[in-house]
């Protein structure tokens, strides 16, 4: 099928049978840049700076120009340049909005697929578009020379065969630099990278790889794709495939992580729930306190859902990855934290750990079942347990209404 643009220019044609390219355009101090147009006697050097008015949050491309970064104290900032004048950002956002899509008009110049997100980037497909408008190299030379001088703002641009290993090359561009990834090179320049530096890798996550002794995304890359999965789940699996060539074949990245989550296996329907320990450990009682965190979670998903299950499984992430598991049957469905939990203590009193540093726990509930009155136990509760249940749909609420951290048990805190 051919498409044509506004100007009648053929551009889908070639793009099915082109090789794949993209480019990412990063844009430093688009707010501070904005300020620097209204004040031209100050050289150009602007900074604003965050809501403590201690630290840069943007800075203009004059200020970088004199080593200034996001991020640096207002101290060092003027340090590096004195000349620089601290001004005070706009009540409103409409300026800075006017300024960013014209930032994005001239991107859309290149590409009929363009990507924004202000203060992350711009991404643009580049495919099929070399005979339009020249090899990506020099697409991106241009588009950064006319976001200098049309909107007066710095950029690095990045270009590789995907939108992930483009992202990366912008930011480890320097600020008016066009660094370009080849596909040949893009598994050898994502392996290089700190393990830190793979978008969606968020604090715990670095805490995490720094438990397991992976510094670098090819130190993940070079690990089972199947013990990753096991250990870290669908997002680190993700984060194993672009440690490899910077691609994710499973869609997109989740840029988040839930720590209990609802999973189903071919089994049949499932309720998991996980808890992690910090430090990874070997002593019993925190072993049993992630159990206990784990099980309680996976009876309240229970609860929301109105069903009972019989099977609990447990499963003990170790710090190198490797995983081991037990299962029992119970004598009768329930929904109650406090069986589950007995039930995964009993489990893990048999499992023989050898000294290893259990990371990760996690609770399966499986078998699941509608119980009676919305998921009320199938035989009739004994006083003792009826207290229980109550217990358990008042702290829900509590939880509900205040977040998961306002009520836990005091056994629970040792992780």
């Amino acid at each position: 099928m051919v498409e044509e643009d506004e100007r009648g220019v053929v551009v889908r044609a070639v793009r099915a049978k082109a090789k794949q390219v993209f480019l990412h355009v990063r844009v430093h101090g688009l707010e501070a840049a904005v300020e620097a147009r209204e004040h031209r006697g100050t050289d150009g050097a602007v900074l604003l700076c965050d809501e403590s008015g201690q630290r840069v949050a943007s800075a203009s491309p004059a200020a970088m120009g004199r080593g200034v970064r996001p991020g640096d104290s207002l101290w060092e900032a003027q340090r590096k340049c004195p000349e620089a004048m601290v001004a005070e950002s706009a009540d409103g956002e409409e300026k800075y909005e006017y300024f960013w899509r014209q930032v994005m008009d001239i991107c859309g110049d290149y590409s009929p697929e363009v990507r924004g997100e202000r203060g992350r980037g711009i991404s643009l497909d580049l495919t099929g578009t070399e005979l339009l408008f020249g090899p990506a190299k020099a697409v991106g030379q241009e588009i950064r020379n006319r976001l200098r001088l049309e909107v007066g703002v710095s950029a690095s641009v990045g270009i590789g065969p995907n939108r992930i290993v483009a992202e990366l090359a912008s930011e480890l561009a320097r600020p008016g630099e066009v660094w370009e990834v080849l596909p040949e090179e893009a598994a050898e320049f994502v392996g290089r990278l700190p393990i830190a530096l793979l978008p969606g890798v968020d604090g715990e996550w670095r805490r995490w790889f720094e438990e397991m002794g992976i510094r670098r995304a090819r130190e993940l890359a070079e690990l089972p794709a199947g013990m990753v999965e096991r250990a870290l789940g669908e997002q680190g699996r993700r984060l194993w495939e672009i440690a490899r060539d910077g691609s994710v074949r499973g869609g997109e990245l989740d840029q988040g992580r839930a720590s209990s989550r609802m999973e189903s296996n071919p089994e049949g329907e499932m309720i998991s729930a996980q808890s992690d320990l910090h430090p990874p450990s070997e002593a019993p009682e925190r072993i049993s306190a992630g159990l206990r965190k784990a099980a309680e979670e996976a009876a309240r998903r229970l609860r929301e859902r109105g069903q009972v299950g019989r099977q609990v499984r447990i499963e003990l992430v170790f710090r190198d990855l490797r995983a081991v598991g037990a299962r029992r049957t119970l004598p009768q469905a329930t929904r109650s934290g406090e069986v589950i939990f007995h039930a995964a203590r009993d489990l893990l009193a048999r499992m023989k750990l050898g000294g290893r540093l259990v990371r990760r726990v996690r609770v399966r509930v499986t078998r699941l079942a509608v119980g009676p009155q919305g998921g009320q136990l199938a035989l009739p509760l004994v006083p003792r347990e009826v207290k229980r249940e109550r217990l358990a749909e008042m702290v829900d609420r509590v939880k509900d209404r205040f977040g998961e951290t306002a009520v836990a048990r005091a056994s629970a805190l040792r992780t």
